[in-house]
């Protein structure tokens, strides 16, 4: 399984909006971020789109706008993420041109990465935003990037 990239910047850009409100900055600025992140504009805007849409995160408008999380960081999961930009979290889908493999019900391997799929799927949901701000705390600089 690999996940694609809008999840792992989307993940990247909340937790650098965590970083900010860390760092005193209630609101963080879009173009800021994406610079932080290395991300370019538009494809920064592109990853905000279903972020806002989901409630994670939030805009204010106004000359003093900027986003903000829509929910606590240790309420908003890496499942989360992921599961919004790349649908269920599972490990193999067995799958034969797009339909549910036949020979799954006699697959000796079906088992085992339904398996995996629910230790990943519980890990993800394990782990928030701010248990890896948490974690990682000790490694961040002074400016509040990673």
């Amino acid at each position: 399984m690999k996940l694609s990239t809008k999840s792992r910047y989307g993940l990247r850009i909340l937790v650098q909006m965590v970083l900010d409100r860390m760092g005193g900055t209630r609101l963080s600025k879009g173009h800021d971020i994406a610079r932080k992140q290395n991300i370019t504009d538009a494809y920064f805007e592109q990853i905000m789109i279903p972020l806002k849409r989901s409630g994670i995160v939030e805009t204010v408008r106004g000359c003093n706008g900027g986003y903000e999380l829509g929910r606590d960081p240790e309420e908003i999961t890496v499942l989360d993420v992921i599961e919004l930009f790349d649908g269920d979290f599972n490990f193999s889908t067995c799958l034969r041109r797009g339909k549910e493999c036949s020979s799954k019900m006699n697959c000796p391997t079906a088992p085992v990465w339904d398996r995996l799929g629910d230790v990943m799927r519980k890990e993800a949901r394990n782990i928030s935003l701010g248990s890896i701000v948490g974690d990682f705390q000790e490694k961040l600089s002074g400016d509040y990037s990673i």
